[in-house]
């Protein structure tokens, strides 16, 4: 199986939604057990990247980035090289155009 590196894009998703659920929402234990969720879903995602589609949204399709929905609402665009699986954005169902 290929080594996960989430990109800094991906990172920063993630450590905004922790902030976010930590300070404004007050329920910072919420935040680290989804943080972790999110992150283990990116770890799965090596076991079968090619089971996901290329992205519809058309900067990450031209990219060849593969899509994959993390607890119905977040979208994972990452690609598989030879040696790993780069995740390179989390973004938001909602803050995702195709026509972009």
């Amino acid at each position: 199986m290929s080594e996960v590196l989430f990109g800094p894009l991906a990172r920063k998703s993630i450590s905004e939604l922790t902030a976010y659920l930590s300070e404004e929402i007050k329920m910072p234990e919420t935040a680290r057990n989804y943080a972790n969720k999110m992150i283990d879903f990116g770890i799965a995602l090596a076991k079968k990247p090619s089971a996901h589609t290329i992205c519809r949204n058309r900067a990450w399709a031209k990219r060849k980035l593969r899509c994959a929905t993390f607890d119905k609402k977040w979208v994972f665009a990452f690609r598989q090289n030879k040696t790993n699986l780069v995740i390179y954005h989390i973004k938001h169902g909602k803050q995702i155009s195709d026509i972009v």
